[in-house]
This record gives C-alpha cells, structure tokens and sequence, in this order.
C-alpha cells in the first residue's frame, strides 16, 4: 500500500476533524439560516447524528475488509477494472473539492485580507506548502494537524467572546417556523460536513483495532457537530435575522465588530487561523486523490501523483473567476457528496453482506 507509515488513533482524530473544518466554517451560519431560520443549531445537531449513522454504517464495512481502504474494498467487490474506474471517480470527486476549496480559499482572503496581492501567488504558496507536508507520508501530515490544532481554540475563544452581547430572543421561540425549515437546512450543513468519507481511505494505516477506529472517528464527529452548533449559535445570537441574511460571510463580520487595545483589527488574526484550517482541508483532500491514483497507476510513489493533482487544482481554481462562478461550481460539486460519501459505500457494504464478500480472517 502507499504511504504505508502509520498513524496513532488519536492522531486520526485531528485527522478526521481538518479533514471537515476549512473553507466553509465561516459561511455555515448564513448558508444554514436562509434555510432553517432561528433553528439553524438543530439543523447542524442533526446533521451530526446522520454522520454518526454513517460512520457506524462505515465501520460494519471496515470490519469486514480490516486492511483494505476503500479503493481496495470496490476492486474486491466489483472486479479490477470496474474498480478502478470507481477508483478514478473517487480521485476526480476530491480533486474537485481541493479546487474548490482553493477557489473560495483565494476568494475570501483577497476580499478580507489581500485585496491587492495576486490570485496566483496566494495559490501558489498554499499548494507548495501542502505538496511539501503531503509528498512524504500520511505520519507526517498527521503530527502537523495535531499541532495546527490549537488555531481551534483560538477560533473558539475569539467566536465566544461575541456572546457577551448575545440576545437569546433572537432564537425564541424554538421550533416556531415548524419541522420542514428544519429539514431543509440539513442539506447545506451536510455541505460542511464533508470530508468524514476520508475515513474509509485512511482507515487501514491506523495503529488500531477497528473499533478503536470507530471510537476515534466518533469523538471527531461529536467534536465537529458541537463546534459547528455552537459557531452557528453563536452568530445566531449576535446578528438579528434582518442582519444575518446580509452577510454571507457572519463569522469573520463577527470579529470584525470587535476592538482590542493591543488587537485594532482581530479580524485579521481570525483570517490567519483560518487560512491553517483550509491548508488542512486541502491537504486532506489532495492526499485522498493522489492515494487514489498512485493505486490505479499500481505505483507506490504517491509523491508524483501529489504533484499532479496539486497542479491541477491549482489550475482549475484559477479558472474560478468571481463569486459567481464559485457558487455555480459549488452547486454542481454539492450533487456528488450523496452518491460518492453516502451512497457508493452503503451500496458496497450491503453488495458485500448479501454476496457475503469480506476479507480472510475479517470477524465481520
């Protein structure tokens, strides 16, 4: 297998937990509110119980194939060439997330941030820094995550600090537009979640049972649906509804509204910590698309295929020019998430319980 340098279960939960916060952490809030309204946090809470049942339904499929990721499992179950090309469709689902998230990377740092700084130079110090941490092996990428985890705290502090002039009437009364809004704003909350899928990739080169496995992927998933509730929450009680649907963007306005003696403009600290998490996310998905393709090519060295994929995400967010383009590509990319996260590995696991298809010496 490539990159076959292991990792701990507790290094697979800040795995799992970048592999889910970046790009879109600082629009969830509206995304979900034009949706669900003042019950946007029990979308976000839902949409973390789906996960969970998801991530069981992945490890009934882990414990049946114990050393095989997910692009081994569908050349076992469907044949070799039947899975490769599965194979070659996962590769192209997460380098079309890496592009995007590049897109909206670039988008958002030069309208906050970098107004006058090159397009292609910021995409171009974000690509080399994740083919340098990813080129080598899946340890290294793991220990970094482990270490950039302490942004999160930060993230977490600055966001609390709005509560203060939190006005909870803003969210009362609790379920008054009905359970339907509710259920709608599932669906661009599961927009956010992506990326729990990466579990059945990297599953095999964790220093664990497969319920240790099970175990680490759960406390990521209750990590990630608490931090998402509470940052919707959050912007929920700060902005009124009139001024929540003006701002596409509520976490970084949130900050913005905020004034320090020794920080003028915390907003700015906000976007650096951001810019960790999206490098993560990237990092993530162009690890997840180069194992991919090394595989189908029957190569061990992932490095050259890291290098592929980097430059072709690079090339495809350069061709995203403006909001409108990102949010036509974002619609187009959000039809994939339920066939390739939910659908194709629900279909094999229950192609492998009915054919009764699993490895030797599995338990399942």
């Amino acid at each position: 297998m490539a990159a076959k340098k292991e990792i701990t279960q507790f290094q697979l939960i800040f795995l799992l937990i970048h592999s889910q916060v970046g790009v879109g952490v600082i629009t969830l809030p509206f995304d979900v509110f034009m949706e669900a309204k003042g019950d946007s946090w029990i979308s976000v809470l839902l949409t973390g119980v789906i996960i969970q049942i998801t991530i069981l339904l992945f490890g009934a499929l882990m414990m049946r194939f114990p050393s095989s990721h997910l692009y081994g499992i569908v050349q076992s179950i469907f044949g070799k060439w039947i899975g490769k090309m599965i194979v070659i469709l996962y590769s192209m689902y997460f380098i079309g997330i890496g592009g995007l998230v590049l897109a909206k990377f670039s988008y958002i740092l030069k309208a906050w941030m970098m107004p006058l700084t090159p397009k292609w130079l910021l995409l171009v110090l974000m690509v080399v820094t994740a083919v340098y941490l990813v080129k080598d092996n899946l340890q290294l990428m793991a220990r970094f995550f482990v270490l950039s985890s302490v942004v999160l705290i930060g993230f977490i502090g600055l966001s609390a600090y709005a509560l203060k002039d939190a006005n909870i009437t803003y969210i009362l009364p609790v379920g008054s537009n009905g359970v339907h809004p509710v259920i709608q704003g599932i669906q661009p909350a599961l927009y956010t979640f992506q990326g729990f899928e990466l579990l059945l990739v990297i599953h095999p080169f964790v220093q664990s049972n497969k319920r240790g496995v099970l175990k680490a992927a759960t406390i990521a998933n209750i990590f990630i649906t608490l931090f998402y509730s509470f940052l919707v929450l959050t912007c929920l009680l700060f902005f009124s509804p009139g001024e929540l649907k003006l701002v596409p963007e509520p976490v970084l306005y949130l900050i913005k509204s905020f004034s320090f003696r020794i920080i003028e403009r915390p907003d700015l600290l906000f976007t650096s910590m951001w810019i960790v998490l999206v490098a993560t996310t990237f990092m993530t998905m162009l690890y997840a698309s180069s194992l991919g393709l090394s595989i189908v090519m029957n190569s061990n060295k992932i490095k050259n295929y890291v290098i592929v994929v980097a430059g072709i995400c690079f090339l495809s967010a350069m061709t995203f020019r403006g909001t409108y383009d990102i949010e036509s590509i974002s619609r187009i990319q959000e039809l994939f998430i339920f066939p390739f996260a939910f659908g194709l590995p629900v279909l094999v696991l229950l192609i492998s319980i009915i054919f009764n298809k699993k490895e030797r010496g599995s338990s399942g």
